[in-house]
């Protein structure tokens, strides 16, 4: 295959951002040029490792070739620390834990913004294997900073506490002088803790709730009772805060919090088995974990003979609760005899349409990928196979999708045939299938008798702006750069950032910048499952209050002030309620 001239890929990137650009254009011309990176030479550093799994694709490994350090600077300090989708969280994986050649006049510095990049995300333990192997800027702030970040995450509080206290320079830093103040309440030091905390207010910097963490803390050190009623957690430091004063998160936290919070709670086995369900999913949802988790953690879980036999009544009496879900996948987990499969087939129909979320309906389409596809023949309902359709599509099986569509109107000779609430659940998934797969799509949409929107005419695909429209701006820069020279890392990068944005509005330019960017990537699969996850996201979004998991604002200020409906995640006490018991691991 001929590869795209550089100039043609220019003028298709033109002709996307025509209005886009010309919008950000004022912006562009305000910004100061960035300053200049110090290079020095590396040895074997944070770019030059690679963490993928065994036979997971990398890219190619010159893809940082010819990129300006400062432009990657800029964009790895705008990624988005919570995925908006699990195809942004492939993209991150395969940009960010490919091996490739350092960028030139690179210093230490840019790798440990890698690092700290990928562990805010949610991508813990790749970090930490990449920072153990990298033998070069140890000593680097930036570096220093992201394997601090990592201790907070997975309870090396020592070593996070040493970080600070071995740093040659940049210690005054803002997140150093929140460490410090971590650091100092956790020992006690209650002077030191508030001359400190006055820095960080005279600064500014010392926000509500870093206040409300750390003086419970504070106050679990000194012996006394701490606020047990926290506001949702935002960062790396405010999870350790908790987990040092031996206190629960708020429930919101997993909906607010970064994603490498998220995912040190999927993993927490002393948090509350609902929270930690939700967690999960939402981690899953961010493409930072896989499905095989949640199996893991459900089957953690010990209900009585009782509620299992009931699963499906108990869980039409408790929908929104997490262990409703746990107790369906046992319940369907148990029905392996032959006799059993069409009662398997609604019971699996049934976990699907409890799903009132992006992350809770993403990760059970994956949690039973394998059940629907053994299901595949079996006569089913138009409902249920609606659901399988939606399930299907989720996994990226377009024509298993197709084929449960067509199972949606059976014998009939049209969608006209059907009932209409079906007819239109119909309609309406075949123009999702359409932005994954417009080719199989088509071909339904003929067997059906139905007619597939244009382009123009399909589902808004949910994008969020950036607050400051000169950060889009300067993304926008970076990602015309990279398209026009192909810069495969800094298109990867500048796809990533666009994807961040956290305000209440519309992100055109935004979302072209995706689109042509993973191209340029060399991954335009995932353009086009990134939108059909965020049009799916837009249809569920009516059955919760804000977006997906990966679209929570990192706090409300950033969203403009939209505050997300609390979810259940505690078990039910009333006596039609889900009260599980942790199996204990073998050995004890």
């Amino acid at each position: 295959m001929k590869p795209h001239s550089k100039k043609s890929n220019t003028n298709a990137f033109v002709a996307c951002l025509a209005g886009g650009y010309a919008l950000a254009g004022a912006a562009v011309g305000q910004i100061a040029a960035p300053e200049t990176v110090e290079t020095a030479q590396l040895a074997t550093d944070a770019f030059a490792i690679g963490a993928l799994k065994p036979g997971e694709p990398a890219l190619q490994p010159s893809l940082w070739q010819d990129s300006e350090p400062q432009t990657l600077d800029f964009l790895l300090s705008h990624a988005p620390t919570r995925p908006n989708g699990p195809s942004m969280g492939l993209a991150m994986r395969r940009i960010l834990l490919s091996p490739g050649q350092r960028p030139a006049g690179a210093d230490a510095s840019l790798g440990g913004k890698k690092l700290l990049a990928l562990v805010k995300a949610g991508f813990i333990e790749e970090a930490q294997t990449i920072a153990s192997l990298a033998t070069s800027g140890r000593n680097n702030a930036s570096v220093a900073e992201a394997q601090a970040v990592i201790g907070l995450l997975t309870g090396n509080f020592d070593n996070s506490c040493r970080r600070d206290t071995n740093l040659a320079s940049g210690r005054d830093a803002l997140f150093w002088v929140r460490l410090r103040a971590f650091c100092y309440a956790r020992a006690g030091e209650f002077d030191a803790f508030d001359l400190t905390v006055n820095l960080l207010r005279e600064r500014g910097a010392f926000s509500p709730t870093d206040e409300a963490y750390l003086t419970s803390m504070l106050s679990a050190a000194a012996g006394a009772a701490p606020d047990k009623t926290l506001p949702p957690a935002e960062t790396a430091l405010h999870y350790a805060a908790a987990e040092a004063a031996g206190l629960s998160l708020n429930p919101l936290s997993t909906r607010t919090a970064e994603g490498g919070v998220v995912a040190a709670l999927a993993q927490n086995p002393d948090a509350d088995p609902a929270m930690r369900i939700e967690a999960t999913q939402q981690a899953i949802a961010m493409g930072v974990t896989d499905a095989g988790e949640l199996a893991r953690m459900f089957n953690t879980l010990e209900f009585d003979v009782a509620n299992i036999a009931g699963a499906a009544e108990a869980a039409v009496a408790a929908p929104a609760d997490p262990l409703s879900d746990a107790l369906l996948y046992q319940a369907i987990s148990a029905m392996n005899a032959p006799e059993f499969i069409r009662d398997k087939a609604a019971r699996v129909s049934q976990a699907l349409e409890l799903a009132d979320s992006f992350h809770r309906a993403y990760s059970l389409s994956l949690l039973y990928a394998d059940d629907i596809e053994a299901l595949e023949g079996v006569l089913v309902a138009p409902t249920e196979a609606s659901s399988f359709a939606m399930a299907r599509m989720a996994v990226g099986d377009s024509v298993g999708a197709g084929r449960w569509l067509l199972a949606m109107i059976g014998a009939n000779e049209s969608v006209a045939a059907l009932p209409e609430p079906v007819g239109l659940a119909f309609i309406d998934r075949v123009n999702l299938l359409a932005l994954l797969d417009p080719q199989t799509a088509a071909q339904v949409a003929r067997q059906a008798g139905v007619a597939i929107l244009t382009e123009d005419q399909n589902f808004t695909v949910e994008q969020r702006a950036h607050v400051d429209s000169s950060v889009t701006a300067r993304i926008l820069e970076a990602a015309f750069n990279a398209v026009g020279e192909g810069k495969v890392g800094q298109a990867g990068l500048a796809a990533l950032a666009a994807s961040a944005g956290k305000a209440n509005r519309e992100g055109e330019v935004e979302r072209v910048i995706i689109s042509e960017t993973l191209k340029t990537a060399g991954l335009p699969e995932l353009q086009r499952r990134h939108a059909f996850e965020r049009a799916w996201a837009a249809r569920l979004s009516g059955r919760e209050s804000g977006l997906s998991g990966g679209d929570a604002a990192s706090s409300s200020e950033e969203a403009g002030g939209e505050t997300p409906t609390p979810v259940s995640t505690t078990p039910r006490q009333d006596e039609e309620g889900l009260i599980p018991r942790i199996k204990p691991s073998r050995g004890e």
